[in-house]
């Protein structure tokens, strides 16, 4: 595909005459949510259009602010648009022009689709770009990839089995070429504009520049992204909510993993399950939902996706593989959960007990192993590194613990080979991963979906930014009759309390469904916590 054919750097402040700066702020338009305010307005403005938002809505709160440093606003459309969508070996690509289909894996598209420049290294030393081991993003492929592809890593369908499907999309893996984007550059207050058509620049900047100045109307998802105009308490956006597996099924699945994990058979069992739904009336607008959910659940890969009937809303904590142009790939796994609580004392005491307990720590530490493993297949020799073991980081509604691990791969391996290695994350999956997913799929009764694969960009000049799919709602269906689907996972280890895995998924769900006006559809009575 073309390389991105123009890219500008604008002062937000020289780009918004005064008198609508002052509108703004009479609005409450905050810095802090000028990406999300923006993605609203130009995506009302390109209604139907693929796009997507990749904020670190977390940025101005962030004790790590060199990973929450810029957002990312993309767009599909014009004469160079393009959709990719896959489904069991069937890859098929859409354009202006029409639809063609093709029975090959989905890396191997990939591969063929994206990689390094042969004229990126010229760049890498720019002083106008980020550090060498930091991606950024140069327009390409965005979108979504789920775990269903796990096949393409060696973890084939078990056959002879029909999982759920209930409220997720028919594809595998949804990805759009975006043509035009803005990227914000949260640290100097910059917008950097970028199209892939240079005949289009002046016209992409002028429709920015007027969604910047336009007046936010009352009742819009832009002015929701503070979480002000939410639904009113005892509202519900989500009707017929219902868990797949109830209590004592799950906790039956519970103990046939510990057997597995006594067996030898595996280390750790990432067994997940899921809360569906349908929308209520006058909650069609994913837009207006995801507003709701990133005000209460701020993070450094926020997530808002849409390509076709698919929306993705996610506030995933979690990065599951960086690529930059120069080479260094990434991955900060985490596992090991606790709520927040009510007092500032409980809170430290969470954190405390999160930080020192032998069950969290052995969980990360296996799970952190397992990704120096991925990354060790291509990694330059010498150049594996763990940057983190065991940190603590602090969300809005949990605590969770977080490991960083790093390496550097060579100019020569195709870099659709270093992500299709990894994937799926190992932090939802277990250890060692194959055998691990393997019993997943005699254990689980539904199929997954975009939940616990990841999502990000493939861009132009060889970087990649993909995040894992926790903490999010899949939206499916037609504007009448919208499903939601809500994943929800933990890791089994030998020494796992089934009635405290329940919980914890129950503690796992309470970040989107109170977002939504909704709980845990809890079963009926059964055996006692």
């Amino acid at each position: 595909m073309r390389a991105a054919s123009t890219s500008r750097l604008l002062d937000l402040e020289e780009l918004v005459p005064e008198s609508a700066r002052r509108a703004r702020a009479h609005q409450a338009r905050d810095s802090e949510d000028l990406a999300a305010q923006l993605f609203a307005s130009l995506n009302a403005q390109l209604p139907g259009v693929p796009a997507a938002l990749l904020e670190s809505s977390d940025h101005a709160r962030t004790e790590q602010p060199a990973r929450s440093a810029h957002s990312i606003l993309a767009f599909s459309f014009g004469a160079q648009a393009a959709t990719v969508s896959h489904l069991k070996g069937q890859t098929s690509v859409t354009t202006p022009a029409g639809t063609t289909e093709a029975q090959q894996p989905f890396f191997s598209w990939l591969a063929e689709n994206w990689s390094r420049p042969a004229d990126q290294a010229a760049a890498d030393g720019d002083p106008d770009q980020p550090p060498r081991d930091t991606p950024r993003f140069a327009l390409g492929w965005v979108g979504w990839l789920g775990y269903e592809l796990k096949r393409e890593s060696g973890s084939a369908d078990l056959a002879g089995t029909a999982l759920e499907q209930s409220g997720l999309p028919t594809q595998e893996a949804s990805l759009f070429r975006a043509t035009h984007a803005v990227v914000i550059h949260h640290g100097t207050g910059q917008l950097e504009l970028q199209c892939l058509d240079p005949s289009t620049e002046s016209d992409w900047e002028e429709q920015v520049i007027r969604a910047l100045a336009r007046p936010v109307p009352a009742g819009s998802a832009a002015r929701r992204v503070d979480g002000s105009d939410a639904a009113p308490q005892g509202t519900a956006a989500v009707q017929d909510v219902a868990v797949r597996d109830s209590r004592s099924t799950y906790l039956a699945a519970i103990q046939a993993a510990k057997r597995e994990i006594t067996a030898g058979n595996s280390y750790e069992v990432c067994l997940t399950t899921a809360v569906t739904g349908t929308l209520a009336p006058g909650h069609a607008s994913g837009v207006d939902l995801f507003a709701v959910l990133r005000a209460r659940n701020r993070a450094p890969f926020t997530a808002f996706l849409s390509n076709g009937e698919t929306e993705i809303l996610s506030t995933s904590p979690e990065r599951f593989l960086s690529v930059s142009a120069g080479g260094t790939v990434r991955s900060e796994p985490i596992k090991g959960t606790r709520p927040r609580g009510d007092t500032t004392a409980a809170d430290r005491a969470m954190i405390e007990d999160l930080r020192t307990h032998p069950k969290d720590r052995a969980e990360n530490v296996m799970i952190a192993d397992l990704v120096r493993n991925d990354l060790s297949i291509h990694a330059v020799p010498g150049s594996l590194r763990t940057e983190r073991l065991c940190a603590v980081e602090t969300y809005p509604s949990v605590h969770q613990l977080v490991s960083t691990v790093s390496a550097q791969i060579p100019d020569e391996v195709p870099r659709a080979r270093v992500v299709a290695d990894a994937f799926p994350p190992g932090s939802m999956t277990g250890a060692p991963k194959i055998s691990t997913m393997e019993i997943l799929q005699r254990l689980e009764t539904g199929a997954r979906g975009p939940y616990s694969g990841v999502a990000g960009y493939f861009s132009t000049n060889g970087a990649a930014d993909l995040a894992v799919l926790i903490r999010t709602a899949v939206l499916t269906g037609t504007p009448g009759a919208r499903q939601l689907h809500l994943g929800l996972g933990g890791a089994i280890t030998a020494d796992s309390d089934p009635a405290e895995e329940w919980e914890e998924i129950r503690t796992k769900s309470r970040g989107v469904l109170e977002a939504l006006g909704a709980t845990f559809p809890d079963s009926a009575p059964e055996a006692s916590r």
